[in-house]
């Protein structure tokens, strides 16, 4: 039976409207007896936690880990990029079990991973994905010194299935599902029936936030944090209808026993061969984010290599 991972990214903690937003996206899942994995981070774990009627529905769901402050200066690629490549690993494992200040992205105390496990104890939250799909080898091997099992970011490493490498389970690269047209559906949905394993993901500010919520962070931490301009209500609306428009073709199929909906999630016993990996392309691609943030990674490259070396 083919599996969809369905998966939110949970990160605006700047503009209100992207939890009221999450809050009809939790509804509509409910109704369609679907569970997904919603990806949140540090702060956004923080604003949510006396959110009695979100965390009483996240219950239901999946809890994975987005790190802990996302757009926050200095981002993933730029703590993890100094050459001595323990010192990297060192450095992610503070930043993500620390609160960071969105000012001035200092540590203030403890945050990022521990207060996701604080607010849903009874959940794992083994699972992550990086922001902006930018991850770095140092930054994932301290994540999975706190437990992180499962990776849901890698581009062009996992193509149709889970494999297995070092300590992780890469899970196939997601499909971003948040600006598709309504014609570009009929192409997902044959995908979901080829498959066998597909993962989607959605970013929930996107329906409500005209321009991107972190685009205050692309020069450098902001003085103070300032939100954005709303989507029109029209265009809110008619993005809950085509995600609607899934979650239906997702419960019939699922009704008639021919997938399954973000099963549970295992240790892969296939293993990736480094062999067939291109480093250079996975290194690409992973930075892609870094552009809006006008970032040149100086040392990345070679941490790639030195973690990809069997």
């Amino acid at each position: 039976m083919n599996c969809v991972f369905l998966t939110f990214d949970v990160e605006d903690f700047i503009n209100y409207r992207s939890i009221h937003l999450l809050s009809h996206i939790l509804k509509l899942l409910l109704r369609y007896k679907l569970k997904a994995i919603f990806f949140i981070t540090g702060h956004m774990a923080e604003k949510i936690s006396n959110n009695k009627s979100i965390l009483d529905i996240l219950q239901n769901h999946e809890i994975g880990y987005h790190s802990s402050s996302h757009s926050v200066r200095p981002i993933i690629p730029e703590f993890t990029d100094v050459k001595n490549y323990l010192l990297a690993v060192q450095i992610s494992l503070k930043r993500e079990t620390s609160h960071i200040c969105s000012l001035t992205g200092d540590i203030e105390n403890d945050g990022g991973i521990k207060i996701l496990r604080e607010i849903f104890p009874s959940k794992e939250v083994n699972s992550f994905r990086a922001p902006g799909l930018c991850w770095s080898p140092p930054h994932l091997e301290a994540i999975m010194k706190i437990g992180i099992k499962f990776d849901f970011s890698t581009h062009k490493i996992v193509y149709d299935k889970p494999l297995f490498y070092k300590g992780i389970t890469f899970y196939p690269t997601p499909i971003e599902i948040d600006m598709l047209k309504l014609k570009d559906l009929s192409n997902i949905f044959p995908l979901i029936l080829r498959n066998k394993f597909t993962t989607l993901f959605a970013h929930p500010n996107i329906y409500v936030n005209l321009n991107h919520w972190d685009s205050i962070f692309f020069d450098g931490n902001p003085k103070e944090l300032t939100g954005v301009a709303p989507r029109s209500k029209k265009y809110t609306m008619f993005s809950l209808y085509k995600l609607k428009m899934i979650l239906v073709f997702l419960y019939l199929l699922r009704k008639k026993g021919m997938i399954e909906v973000t099963p549970d999630l295992e240790t892969s016993k296939e293993k990736i061969s480094v062999k067939k990996i291109n480093i250079k392309d996975v290194y690409k691609s992973s930075m892609l984010w870094c552009r809006f943030f006008k970032y040149k990674p100086k040392f990345l490259f070679s941490h790639f290599k030195k973690y990809f070396r069997e």
